[in-house]
């Protein structure tokens, strides 16, 4: 489900380097171009780096990313044949490869669950589901790893990605159209008060554990299609939502409706105009003064 395209590891490996600071759908349009001149690690480890670096110029810190590429194949040609490593110790041993980008290729290019990939989505995803109470990759990551199966680590960690990217935004979560929000201490649960905290008898919410098996099963389906399901408001809706946000901000402007019906501002003053200042006076000569 990783959408940076690739037909093998080395170019997965490569578009991953490429992608940080940037997005999947721009790389996706450097990259055939430099997969064409470079189609293995043996040709990178040779590219110029005057060459290479105006082909990336539009993904960001372009002149790091060629140092990086450029030293990734040539470690991958010396040291493991011109063959991209298959262990996590072999990946993150390349220079511009850390335990996220070898999460990516080990999961979606080699088909092995060594660890769960923790971009910007799922670092943002996994407190709001009450998955990790951490900000810190490294222990997101650990406690995804201990609440789900092995086998799930690498595609539930792209199906937060996705659902980040296209319901779960970062400023404004579609909450009302989220599969999840039952699941989610983030969303609005007046709807379940079966999962909202202990009080007054109620039942207590379910364990991290719980939720991230729910989450993992109604995430399921060929290209999340009950996420996409989700994320795709009627025209109806969507326009009532603009209109009801709208509204909202005019209320709690002040003075900006009425700047927006009053009449045109008048234009200003010129400014008066000031005279001349006066020349500087002579001094008077000697012979005056005596």
């Amino acid at each position: 489900m990783v959408e940076l395209d690739h037909d093998s590891a080395y170019q997965l490996l490569v578009a991953t380097i490429l992608a940080a600071q940037s997005t999947d759908k721009l790389i996706n349009t450097v990259t055939p171009a430099l997969f064409a001149r470079y189609p293995d690690p043996t040709a990178l480890a040779h590219a110029d780096p005057a060459e290479l670096e105006p082909m990336i110029f539009s993904t960001g810190f372009y002149r790091m990313k060629a140092r990086h590429l450029i030293g990734m194949a040539q470690r991958i040609v010396e040291r493991h044949g011109g063959q991209v490593p298959e262990t996590m110790e072999g990946l993150v041993d390349l220079p511009g490869v850390a335990r996220k980008t070898a999460n990516v290729v080990l999961g979606s290019a080699l088909g092995k669950n060594e660890g769960i990939v923790v971009d910007t989505h799922v670092s943002r995803l996994a407190p709001r589901l009450g998955l990790t109470a951490h900000s810190d990759p490294v222990k997101i990551e650990q406690d995804l790893m201990q609440l789900l199966p092995r086998d799930q680590w690498s595609i539930f960690a792209h199906r937060l990605i996705w659902h980040g990217r296209r319901v779960c935004h970062a400023k404004q979560p579609n909450c009302d159209q989220c599969t999840l929000a039952p699941l989610c201490p983030s969303a609005a649960l007046a709807a379940t008060p079966e999962l909202m905290p202990p009080r007054n008898g109620r039942p207590a919410p379910p364990s991290r554990a719980e939720r991230a098996r729910t989450a993992a099963e109604r995430t399921q389906g060929a290209g999340g299609a009950r996420l996409a399901a989700a994320g795709r408001a009627s025209a109806a809706g969507r326009a009532s939502v603009i209109g009801g946000r709208a509204s909202q901000r005019a209320k709690t402007v002040p003075g900006k409706t009425a700047k927006a019906a009053g009449s045109a501002k008048p234009a200003p003053k010129a400014p008066p105009a000031t005279a001349k200042p006066p020349g500087k006076k002579r001094r008077p000569s000697r012979e005056s003064r005596a």
